[in-house]
């Protein structure tokens, strides 16, 4: 018989997490068309390959395409910016800007220039970098431009199941109608190296390459569209990419079998071969069944992260659904937890059913909240209880952030500093820390990726968030719940995030249900008038952002919006105050906050 499995990760038990049917017809947990989560760019973002020059020390040259007369922004980004000189090769009136690149991205300087250019045409630039003591080369460094054409661009992997064998292809397109494409290539960098691909017109308007199998692990991409633009001048527009390559771990064999655990329980142990090395799985699947009328209806739907590809049915849900035999899984799905890149997938399994719990005959008109986690949470009681706020900071953090006077306890502080966790892995950084604290009962302030890192925690781990009461569980400001093209340029900061790219939070909010984003609270924040928050990310980011979030990423679909607020941007080094300093909200947080 199988057996309920109860998966303890670094002593972290995980739930059993369900969904309504509404969850499944509304798409809420369907995963995403890879096109409608591209990674977007409106700039030409180009490497600084540098060389030593007699007389001048190191010099890199770069050909800039500018579309159209008006206004032409352009940084130098490097932890040597500041002292290189950018050369131009015609006259051109340039206000420069020197300024850090901000906290997420330590040590890194912008050089800003902005003028205005009067005749479009390629533009000859130079960066001249003086020996430094001891003659080492310069830094790493890039040249962004964007100009005032509006030109603009997108590019995604062709399938989320980005597996060695599978048939991966890089897509991309411009998106402004500005501009014709005649030439697009991506260059590729994987775990065997770096790669050019030509890429193809494929007549839907898009350009495609397929991506050679030699090409695995975490994989950083460069696509470059080039074309001629309506005012006639020829344009470059760059998106840049990053995703994983993932060996071939697991394969579902397209079989299912349901076992009665107990009155209440259904074991379905999903057919499936282990290939690989992973340890641990998130398998998720639909459960359909038929009704009296012989329509086949949805129940509910099941996910779990654990050692096995095996998912426990609460009968309960039958009976709300008034289903019967024949049942059948849908959309199954296993993905690894560190990425949530599908592993493998398969859009329909007959699930046999020999025997149904008693509780699929009861009488149910709605769900109960032990069905939402597999029955995991345990009651809140007074005995023994230690309640306390959490603050929670976010990705690539060096410490605390949040004004201590502005929070009352009790209270625990987050700290993982300088770290890149998956939301997997920071969802448990937290309970693990919180445990370590003795909390029994937490709610939580978050900023940034830590409220992604939350709602995580919420869904998939058994917690003392489960029982927070009398107020609200999770609230976050300026979180990335839709991505941030920023999590593709991570090599800058503290590295790239798969789950923080546009494509991989779509596939990661994929698999939160309903009820779960109903407890989230969240703000999101931009600059104010016509200063933006961050001389480099301004670039590329669409408007309004707050330097690192679009506003419109920030959304979290499901759940309670607190509205957007400008003058405040994302972290401290930018050109209004960092937004976890706002006081007057803070404490509205603090006696908002369940503990």
């Amino acid at each position: 018989m199988l057996s309920l499995v109860l998966a303890l990760v670094a002593g972290i038990p995980s739930h059993q997490v369900a969904a309504p049917a509404s969850d499944i017809l509304s798409g809420v947990v369907r995963l995403p068309d890879p096109a409608s989560a591209p990674s977007t760019s409106r700039a030409a973002i180009l490497p600084l390959r540098f060389r030593r020059v007699p007389g001048i020390g190191w010099s890199a040259d770069v050909e800039l395409p500018v579309e159209r007369s008006g206004p032409l922004s352009m940084a130098l980004l490097s932890p040597d910016a500041g002292s290189w000189k950018l050369v131009t090769g015609r006259p051109l009136a340039l206000e420069r800007t020197l300024a850090p690149a901000g906290d997420e991205m330590p040590g890194w300087v912008v050089d800003r220039y902005d003028g205005e250019i009067a005749a479009p045409g390629t533009l000859a630039l130079r960066v001249d970098a003086v020996d430094p003591p001891g003659a080492r080369p310069p830094s790493e460094g890039w040249l962004f431009a964007k100009t005032s054409s509006g030109i603009a661009a997108e590019a995604w992997l062709s399938t989320l199941e980005a597996v060695a064998g599978n048939d991966l292809r890089i897509v991309a397109r411009e998106t402004s109608g500005r501009g014709r494409v005649e030439a697009a290539r991506a260059l590729v960098e994987g775990s065997t190296g770096p790669v050019e691909l030509r890429m193809d017109p494929f007549g839907d308007g898009t350009f495609r390459a397929a991506l050679p199998e030699s090409v695995g692990g975490d994989v950083r991409a460069r696509v470059e569209l080039r074309g001629t633009a309506d005012s006639g001048f020829p344009f470059l527009v760059t998106v840049p990419m990053s995703f994983q390559v993932f060996g071939r771990e697991v394969a579902l064999l397209g079989d299912a079998r349901a076992e009665v655990v107990d009155d209440l329980h259904l074991a379905i142990g999903i057919g499936a071969v282990r290939l690989g090395l992973l340890d641990r799985f998130h398998t998720s699947a639909e459960v359909w069944g038929t009704n009296a009328d012989g329509i086949v209806v949805p129940v509910c739907w099941l996910s779990r992260i654990d050692a096995s590809v095996t998912l426990t049915l609460d009968a309960r849900w039958i009976a709300l659904a008034g289903a019967r035999a024949p049942f059948e899984l849908r959309e199954v799905r296993v993905q690894d937890p560190a990425t949530e890149v599908v592993l493998d997938r398969v859009a329909r399994v007959p699930l046999d059913v020999g025997a149904l719990p008693a509780a699929a005959s009861r009488r149910i008109r709605a769900f109960e909240p032990d069905m939402l986690t597999g029955g995991s949470r345990p009651e809140r009681t007074a005995v023994g209880l230690v309640p306390s706020l959490m603050l929670v900071h976010g990705y690539c953090s060096g410490g605390s952030i949040w004004p201590a006077a502005d929070f009352t306890q009790p209270k625990t502080v987050f700290l993982d500093p300088n770290a890149n966790r998956s939301h997997d892995q920071f969802a448990q950084r937290i309970a693990q820390q919180a445990q370590a604290a003795g909390l029994t009962s937490f709610g939580v302030v978050t900023h940034s990726q830590g409220g992604c890192a939350a709602l995580h925690l919420l869904t998939y781990y058994e917690s003392g968030l489960d029982l927070a009461r009398h107020g609200r569980r999770i609230q976050s400001l300026a979180a990335p719940y839709q991505g941030t093209p920023l999590a593709s340029l991570g090599a800058f900061a503290c590295g790239v995030n798969n789950d923080m790219t546009p494509s991989g939070s779509a596939t990661w909010l994929a698999g939160i249900p309903s009820w779960a984003r109903a407890e989230v609270y969240y703000w999101t924040t931009s600059n104010a008038g016509a200063t933006v928050c961050s001389s480099l990310t301004e670039l590329f980011l669409g408007d309004p952002n707050d330097g690192t979030v679009e506003m419109t990423r920030g959304q979290l679909p499901g759940a309670n919006s607190m509205g957007h607020v400008t003058g405040w941007c994302h972290t401290t080094g930018m050109s209004f105050p960092a937004n976890y300093t706002d006081h007057t909200r803070n404490q509205a947080m603090n006696a908002a906050a369940a503990r």
